[in-house]
């Protein structure tokens, strides 16, 4: 028994192992490949953005970086290597906003990324940098996205995903503004898949909870604050943009061919304690 054991035993292992590394390949190759698929990622000097920009660099799109911060974009071009392109704008600057679609030219996969957070109290918050919240994080997003859309409507199919948090779903202390905005960006979500969806654009979100980025460095570089909002995470860490990255990729892929409208929400359970 034990001789055929250790004879049987190695070919179902390998065996195993065989299928397994087949489905993975299979995977990999054929469902997040975006090969052909032209990706215009705005805000991508960020943590996120650059993430996502790398991503779907190593599966093949062909990207275009859009943002503000010249400096930021030529330097992840420079490490993507061949031929990425690299857009400035304004994203408060509707003209901007539709310059910016005019040069990016005909794009299959959109990456709405763009964004900032002031932390600050409420009554603070003065009448200039709630519109420029809201220009930003809301208008922005909404006026290049119906920009885009309009050449993949044409062409009968393309992938939006809005980046937006999931501050949209719950009370945000001295977060009030850019939680509304965000808020908005999944409305938004909701109610353009529902439209555009028979002309063959999906439209999707990410909802990312705290990540390791530039954006919340003032909570990371506080230990009280650090490890405040720690305290309200399940999974006792804080999320990476190269999760948050991923996740794009599945979202755009055909894995997600018949995800519409869902914000995907990856917060490590912090929505789940109220």
């Amino acid at each position: 028994m034990y001789q055929l054991c250790s004879r049987v035993l190695p070919i179902i292992e390998s065996s195993f192992f065989w299928i397994i590394g087949f489905m993975t390949h299979g995977i990999d190759t054929q469902v997040f490949d975006m090969t052909g698929r032209r990706t215009l990622i705005t805000g991508a000097a960020g943590g996120i953005g650059s993430a996502m920009a790398r991503s779907f660099h190593e599966h093949n799109a062909s990207i275009v970086l859009a943002d503000k911060d010249r400096q930021g974009l030529e330097k992840l071009a420079k490490s993507l290597g061949g031929e990425t392109a690299c857009l400035i704008y304004e994203q408060s600057d509707p003209s901007a906003i539709q310059r910016l679609a005019d040069q990016a030219g005909p794009i299959d996969i959109l990456l709405n990324n763009a964004g900032f957070m002031e932390i600050a109290p409420l009554q603070m918050q003065t009448a200039q940098s709630i519109s420029t919240m809201i220009a930003v994080n809301l208008t922005g997003p909404i006026l290049l996205a119906n920009a885009v859309a309009k050449g993949m409507i044409a062409r009968g199919n393309g992938v939006i995903i809005n980046t937006v948090s999931q501050l949209a779903f719950c009370g945000a202390e001295n977060r009030s503004i850019y939680a509304t905005t965000k808020a908005g960006l999944v409305q938004f979500t909701r109610t353009a898949a529902s439209e555009w969806a028979a002309h063959g654009v999906r439209v999707v979100a990410l909802g990312p909870g705290p990540t390791e980025t530039p954006m919340i460095k003032e909570i990371l570089d506080d230990p009280e604050k650090r490890a405040e909002r720690l305290a309200r995470i399940p999974w006792r860490r804080f999320g990476s943009a190269t999760e948050m990255a991923r996740l794009s990729l599945l979202l755009a892929s055909d894995l997600a061919d018949n995800v519409i409208g869902h914000t995907l929400v990856a917060d490590g359970g912090y929505l789940t304690v109220g």
